[in-house]
């Protein structure tokens, strides 16, 4: 390191393996989402903050309880391979090769009074692709405070919280 008018030059930050290579994210779902969980909340809540125009309120304070039991498949019977949700809107999670997983955020909004906070319910389906793991849908529940009945289950796949697990699962295939 060499000093140049008392100023110290910046040492070069040098990769041994040469330019930044694809690393590999788990393939094991369990292990993805135990690293991408706790990780979630600062995602979500950057790409809140990118989306808006204006400042908004609303921040997700943790992610968590990850299930992977995929829910029943048809009127009780596992065949044919077809999970509905309401309407009978057929899902892309009856393909087997779709990984199922559930999780809940805990959120917080906050008026001009008070804080709010709320529970949202995920269901989410990944693929495993060439690439890595890959968002194909997600639908999403809120649960307002003091028990109330969760909203019926609506399409995610667009939301703040999808584009926040792409972005961390596109992280994830570069790290290295």
């Amino acid at each position: 390191m060499g000093v140049r008018a008392g100023i110290p030059e910046p040492i070069a930050q040098v990769s041994p393996a040469g330019p930044r290579v694809r690393g590999v994210c788990p393939t094991d779902l369990d292990l993805l989402m135990s690293q991408l969980l706790p990780d979630l909340p600062g995602y979500v809540n950057r790409t809140i903050q990118r989306s808006s125009q204006d400042y908004v309120p609303r921040f997700v304070i943790l992610a968590g309880r990850p299930e992977f039991q995929p829910l029943p498949q048809g009127p009780g019977v596992n065949h044919p391979p077809v999970s509905r949700l309401p309407g009978d809107l057929e899902i892309e999670g009856s393909n087997p090769a779709i990984a199922q997983v559930f999780f809940t955020t805990l959120e917080r909004h906050y008026t001009a009074t008070q804080s709010i906070e709320y529970q949202q319910y995920h269901w989410l389906f990944l693929s495993q692709t060439d690439e890595g793991w890959r968002v194909n849908q997600m639908f999403s529940r809120t649960a307002y405070p003091e028990g109330a009945i969760p909203t019926p289950p609506r399409d995610s796949s667009e939301s703040e919280m999808a584009q926040a697990v792409r972005l961390w699962l596109r992280d994830c295939r570069y790290r290295g």
